[in-house]
Parts: C-alpha cells; sequence; structure tokens
C-alpha cells in the first residue's frame, strides 16, 4: 500500500514537472503611434500599438498577466486623466477582457505594473487577487495621474495581495517567483519603468519560451542596439531612466537566445505573429472568432 502511494505521488511530481502552461493573447484595443516616439532613433513612421491582457492556462489554475484596457477606461480617463496627457493616450474601441472571457474563472489578475493601461480592468475582476510586488503596491498608493488613476486603484474592495520575489535566481535575473512550482510560469523582477515591475517567463509545450516583458520596452526593434524610447517618451512614462537602462541590456542579451520569443506589452507586431485569442499562442487555430472583434480604428501619440 505504502508502494502504491508512493509511486502516485512520484507519478504526480513528473506530472507537475512536464507541466507546460497554455498562454493566449487577448487584445482589448488598438491605438496609432510613430515609431520615433517609442524607439530611440526611430522613424516617424506611424506604427499600430496593442493593449493586451495575457491569459495564462494550467492545471493548477488560470491567471491573467495585465488586463489591458476595462469597461470603464473611457470613463477613468475622462474623469481622471490630465487635459494634456489625454491626447498623448488615445486609444480606439474597446473589446474588455472580461467580455472575452465571459464564463471563464480568473482568480488572480497579476501586473506587470501599475500604470492606468494596465490597471483599467481590474473592475471588470472583482472577485479576482490582484498581485503585484511590495514595491509596485507603494508607487501604485502614491503616484498621482497621468501615472496611475485614482479610479482605477482607489476602490476598496479590490483584493490586493502582495508578494515577494523571494526564489533564486533565474536567467541572469536576481530573484524569481514559480507562479506553479513546475517551471512553465516564472516571475522575475524588472525594475525601472516603475520601481516594481516584473516580467513573465512562460513554457509552451511547443518548446518555445515567451518573455512578456511589460514596458520596459515598447517596441522589440528597441533591442536592436540596446535602445531605450524617446526622451519625450522617457519623461513621461519610466520612473528611473538609468535602471531601465540596465533592463534594456540585459534583455538585448536575451534576445539572441533560441526559442526565446520576448514579447512587449504594446508592441503590436510581435502580437500579430502569436494571435489572438482565442487561439492558444503554438497551437491550431480556432474557427470561432472573439467576443467583440475591434475595427482597429484608433488614435495615439504614445502608450504608457
Amino acid at each position: 500500500m505504502k508502494r502504491g502511494i508512493a509511486a502516485l505521488a512520484l507519478l504526480a511530481g513528473l506530472a507537475a514537472q512536464a507541466a507546460d502552461v497554455r498562454v493566449a493573447l487577448v487584445k482589448t484595443a488598438e491605438a496609432d503611434s510613430w515609431q520615433a516616439l517609442t524607439v530611440s532613433g526611430g522613424a516617424w513612421d506611424r506604427l499600430k500599438l496593442n493593449h493586451t491582457a495575457v491569459l495564462v492556462s494550467h492545471p493548477a489554475g488560470d491567471f491573467l498577466f495585465d488586463g489591458g484596457l476595462g469597461r470603464k477606461a473611457p470613463e477613468q480617463v475622462a474623469a481622471d486623466m490630465p487635459w494634456w496627457a489625454k491626447p498623448f493616450f488615445r486609444f480606439g474601441p474597446i473589446c474588455a477582457a472580461a467580455d472575452q472571457l465571459a464564463g471563464r474563472p480568473i482568480p488572480r489578475l497579476i501586473l506587470s505594473h501599475g500604470h492606468w493601461d494596465h490597471a483599467s480592468a481590474l473592475a471588470d475582476f472583482p472577485a479576482a487577487e490582484v498581485w503585484l510586488t511590495a514595491a509596485e503596491r507603494s508607487f501604485v498608493q502614491q503616484a498621482k495621474p497621468p501615472v496611475v488613476l485614482p479610479s482605477q486603484v482607489g476602490d476598496p474592495a479590490i483584493r490586493w495581495k502582495t508578494y515577494a520575489l523571494d526564489g533564486p535566481a533565474y536567467r541572469g535575473y536576481p530573484a524569481s517567483l514559480d507562479l506553479y512550482g513546475d517551471g512553465s510560469a516564472v516571475l522575475v523582477p524588472m525594475p525601472g519603468h516603475t520601481p516594481g515591475a516584473v516580467g513573465l517567463f512562460a513554457r509552451l509545450g511547443s518548446g518555445r519560451t515567451l518573455f512578456f516583458v511589460g514596458d520596459t520596452v515598447w517596441q522589440r526593434a528597441a533591442l536592436d542596439g540596446a535602445r531605450g524610447k524617446s526622451w519625450l517618451a522617457r519623461q513621461l512614462a519610466d520612473d528611473d531612466a538609468d535602471a531601465t537602462a540596465r533592463q534594456i541590456a540585459r534583455l538585448s542579451q536575451l534576445a539572441a537566445e533560441p526559442g526565446l520569443t520576448i514579447v512587449p506589452a504594446h508592441d503590436a507586431a510581435v502580437q500579430d505573429e502569436l494571435g489572438y485569442y482565442p487561439d492558444w499562442v503554438d497551437e491550431p487555430k480556432q474557427a470561432a472568432g472573439a467576443a467583440c472583434p475591434g475595427d482597429g480604428s484608433q488614435s495615439s501619440a504614445a502608450s504608457r
């Protein structure tokens, strides 16, 4: 009997070690910008940006990494965004993640960082725990518009959960948090854009690893030559320019690793290649479309 229990435990352990996550990008809105604003030294060419939530599915439970723009984003911006900032942060029709994922339980929403366009959807997932590091929680409590909007983060009903990156060094980062204990979804610290920002490594069944890097860079092209955002964008967006530059230098080195795809939160060109919910990255495409596909008509000068 004891041998049987031990064998089952061993099999369960091996299954856990072999588990892989499934990942789907949930595009909630688009925006237009110029490459020269999003990448230092870029041309004045128009380009599309995305506001995207990342759905991570695992046998032990699902979570969202960022929430994209939520149902109430227009009202939130109207209420709290300073008049001078609104032209920089315009966006098109919203297809909220909560509408696309209707009926799918989301127990955790992990923020890459607390900027307004990543925290917009908190109100859409009232049952979810909202995970962020202690440094980022402090930042969210103290920061002001246009960086953080009170209408998004001020509700006392939000189920905040602070966590520590208390795991070992991981792929060149000094600490980590293995979310499932099997190496399939690992958070790492990426301070710079905000004090407590994090990135997410997700290992897919195909053998590819996706690295979601939040807004450390807005375009993957910035990793060619370790370039940051434009001077104006750095003043608007990056909390610590020097720390952000160090993160970009590390990403530039990682970008050469085979089997690793770096995914900035707003890079539409990279995300278009991966596809969108209800399709799963590196899995057969579904016949059905998203619950509320947008028409792609939007305008924005920059994205935070």
